[in-house]
């Protein structure tokens, strides 16, 4: 990431103000204990200032660095010094010739770093040289212009400020971190002249690592928004004022992510093109705007709109992410409280920025601390913290499904300047007994596994192998949570597949660490628990949760913290890989950008289901998994699995959410991505059972409409970034009594066998020769000539391409063609010629 981009992530708002103002206050108290750092780099400046680096000096100067890094709160882990000395004594020419070009060369701090990587590794491949000692050597020579370096820092740091960038290599991970210090340096030293690179990697280090100031600068900064919403509420000309401001890239980007909309996000998309075109607009143009798209439509479609929460989104887009994590800092230091140690916390959940009310947006965020065992937060009693306008409020709730519900034991703080961590922790311990006497039964406390001793686990071959650290890894690229579908879907495995890996993972974590396994109330032992938490969400899909001394541990390591890398999937992918021509896939998009919903209809074999997800990922862009969710309607298939319903749980009955509502509200909360829900044999399930009042939503020009839900009393919408897209077997006999209930919800694009150009060379890459091509070509049209003229039949039961679409390696293509017609193609037959199986025999007779 280029200088301008770091910069602009970091000096984006006033939290890096409202950050360093709270660590100079907490350099004030008694818990600040990191100014060892200016003693011992001192003396090392001291010591190498005008130091002849050569074959005679380098092992003492070496053996000094190791010296002075200290025990406790070390600037690298002791292996690293350890092996320089050992690299010295070897080799002490070559080590002295690495330092000096290290501390003296114009060439860029990446560049020189990597080239004492390089020859450290020619040495001996299992050295021990990271960023840590890099930056630590750096500021042994000058501490005013190199900062040490911390990966869990850094790490921390671009979570903190959005950034979303990969750990690199050691010299280009110290390159980056050493641009935010130089970055933060110039910005705040216009306030405190005196500061100096290592002030910077102090606060940096403070800021991500002290409760204290993570939750005061979170509170305060989160105050500030709720205010500025506040005024907006009030006064929207001041929010259309705040979005003009934006940056020229990020009105551009809004102004894409809502061409080609319908009402509401019609109206975004007018506001910005006005934005974008003349530098401004008024409330009274944007009232000219909201008239001229109104007048499109029969019914009123702004009923539950203001000039507000249209605009909300806008102003909100860039700041949503930023929000939450502050939510999480907030919520993490309450799990971590010493106090409330052994007690079983749902991690991260519930976190509800300024969105949480379907998304219009308010002046009001608000977060929730409960413990495992309930079926949500709103069944549980609850460490409860939300902040607007009027300040901060935290302390004990109630959830509304609580038979307490209504009762709160809360402390109202104005000032948000003068909140203090110590007051708020000190009620949230205070109100710790009340708490306790809801819980319905005392949770045992499990032996935890420290976060050092994970990290040494995790080098420990014996222990993790590397199909271990790859699931791991993932997971924490996922945020550190998934399912197990989840999981699958982003490493092309089956959900089944890690079961017996984490079995035997814990059976060597067990042997390594002699912790006591974890019993169930059977008696069995509970593997998967060594490693994760879990439990069942609201819509009764488990999720596993790395413990999170492991997931701190694995952060320390990881290589890809970043954003996890998507495959890019184009039109053109698009078009390689489906038996379709352009003007017929633009057809299709054109159709589904329209219409919202959408049905590939045709005989077996035609690739419906392939086409349905290639279709997706070629309008994201991408082979985004967590965009696109997929369903097999059945007949058993009810509105509970699908939208919502009353289930039972260990304590009676929740209503709990089904999988489309949940696939809804993500796309609520993401307006500016399209989302594509894929539901495989829509004709087998009973649509009007299934979608109940969804059924009216779901129409192009009922999007983003609100209907109040039967079970939960809730407004909710199907929003205009959801699109709907169904397959239909023509071949199946339940089609009629469907189609009129369809037809006018959906647009059907029929798919038709394509034993094309391309299905040719498909196959042939396989390894089908010429002879065995033309054997197909002869065999399906005679056997289709026959199904498309017969009086009972038709060309929706034709035989279709998939059949034949690749020969798996290193099979004979006679025996792969005979397997497939007898086995796959003559069942069919004899389905369809039912009560005439002599034309089974005619069709399949000398083939």
């Amino acid at each position: 990431m280029k200088y301008e981009e770091l910069k602009k992530h970091l000096l984006k708002d006033t939290y890096i103000d409202i950050s360093f103002r709270r660590y100079l206050s907490f350099k004030e108290t008694d818990l600040y204990d990191e100014s060892y750092k200016i003693a011992i780099l001192s003396r090392l400046n001291s010591f190498l200032k005008g130091q002849d680096i050569n074959e005679l000096t380098v092992l003492d100067i070496v053996k000094k660095i190791q010296k002075e890094n200290p025990t406790t709160g070390s600037f690298v882990h002791w292996s690293n010094t350890d092996d320089l000395v050992k690299f010295a004594e070897a080799r002490p020419s070559e080590v002295a010739d690495l330092l000096n070009q290290l501390f003296q060369s114009s060439s860029s701090i990446e560049e020189r770093v990597e080239r004492f990587r390089e020859k450290g590794k020619a040495y001996n491949p299992s050295i021990s040289l990271g960023a840590p000692l890099f930056g630590y050597l750096l500021a042994a020579v000058d501490y005013t212009k190199y900062p040490i370096y911390k990966q869990e820092v850094f790490v921390d740091l671009k979570r903190s400020y959005g950034i979303e960038l990969k750990l690199g290599t050691v010299g280009r991970n110290y390159q980056t971190y050493l641009s935010l210090c130089e970055i933060a340096l110039q910005h705040l030293k216009t306030s405190y002249p005196d500061l100096t690179i290592l002030d910077i990697q102090d606060f940096f280090f403070c800021s991500t690592q002290y409760e204290k100031i993570m939750v005061e600068s979170a509170v305060e900064y989160l105050h500030g928004i709720a205010t500025q919403l506040g005024d907006f509420i009030k006064n929207p000309a001041l929010i259309l004022e705040a979005i003009t401001k934006l940056d020229s890239e990020s009105l551009h980007s809004l102004r894409e992510n809502y061409r080609n909309s319908e009402k509401v996000n019609l109206i975004k998309f007018m506001v910005l093109d006005k934005i974008i075109e003349s530098g401004s607009v008024s409330i009274a143009e944007m009232e000219e705007i909201k008239n001229k798209v109104k007048v499109k439509y029969e019914t009123n479609i702004l009923q539950s709109w203001n000039n507000f929460t249209i605009l909300f989104q806008l102003y909100y887009a860039d700041k949503k992410k930023k929000v939450q994590e502050e939510q999480r800092k907030i919520h993490k230091a309450i799990r971590q409280m010493e106090e409330f140690k052994g007690m079983n916390f749902v991690e991260e959940k519930v976190l509800n920025g300024f969105n949480w009310n379907q998304n219009f947006g308010c002046s009001e965020c608000w977060l929730a601390v409960y413990e495992k065992g309930h079926a949500n937060h709103r069944t549980a009693p609850q460490f409860f913290v939300t902040i607007d306008e009027n300040g901060v409020r935290y302390g004990l709730l109630y959830g509304d499904h609580h038979p307490n519900q209504g009762q709160e034991d809360l402390v109202m703080k104005s000032d948000t300047e003068s909140f203090t961590y110590e007051e708020f922790h000190q009620k949230m311990v205070g109100v710790l007994e009340e708490f306790k006497q809801e819980r319905e039964e005392p949770i045992e406390k499990e032996q935890e596994i420290s976060m050092e001793t994970w990290i040494e686990l995790l080098q420990n071959d014996a222990v993790f192998e590397e199909k271990d650290l790859v699931y791991l890894h993932k997971m924490y690229e996922l945020g550190g949570e998934a399912t197990a579908t989840e999981l699958a879907a982003a490493l092309g495995k089956h959900s089944a597949s890690f079961n017996a890996p984490i079995v035997q993972l814990a059976k060597r974590v067990h042997e390594a660490t002699g912790i006591t396994p974890i019993k169930r109330e059977d008696g069995t032992t509970c593997y998967w628990c060594v490693l994760f938490e879990g439990e069942y969400e609201e819509n009764q899909h488990f999720t596993w949760r790395l413990k999170p001394n492991l997931k701190e541990a694995i952060a320390t390591t990881h290589v890809d913290s970043g954003v996890v890398e998507l495959e890019s999937y184009s039109k053109e992918d698009f078009l390689k890989e489906v038996f379709i021509d352009e003007k017929q896939y633009d057809t299709i998009t054109n159709l589904l950008h329209y219409k919202k919903n959408l049905i590939f209809q045709g005989p077996p074999g035609v690739g419906k289901t392939f086409v349905s997800k290639r279709l997706a990922y070629s309008l994201m862009g991408v082979k985004d998994e967590n965009r696109v969710e997929m369903v097999q309607f059945h007949q058993n298939y009810a509105y509970e699995d699908f939208v919502m319903g009353f289930r039972p749980d260990e304590h009676g009955f929740s209503l709990q959410f089904g999988i489309f509502y949940d696939f809804c509200q993500r796309a609520l909360e993401n307006p500016e991505e399209d989302y594509f829900f894929i539901i495989d044999e829509v004709n087998r399930g009973n649509l009007s059972k299934i979608f109940g009042e969804l059924f009216m939503l779901i129409e192009r020009d009922k999007r983003d409409e609100f209907v109040t839900m039967g079970y939960s009393k809730d407004k909710f919408t199907v929003p205009s970034n959801v699109y709907l897209i169904g397959t239909m077997n023509t071949a199946d006999r339940s089609l009629a009594q469907l189609e009129v209930a369809l037809r006018r919800r959906f647009a059907f694009v029929t798919l038709e066998p394509a034993f094309n150009d391309k299905w040719k060379l498909r196959i042939q890459e396989s390894g089908v020769s010429d002879q065995m091509v033309a054997r197909i070509l002869f065999v399906v049209e005679r056997i289709n000539k026959e199904i498309v003229g017969d009086f009972q039949l038709g060309s929706g039961y034709a035989i279709g391409h998939s059949f034949f679409t690749s020969k798996p390696e290193n099979m004979d293509e006679n025996i792969w063609f005979e397997g497939i017609l007898t086995f796959e193609i003559k069942p069919l037959l004899e389905e369809y010629f039912f009560d005439r199986p002599e034309m089974v025999h005619s069709l399949i007779e000398g083939i």
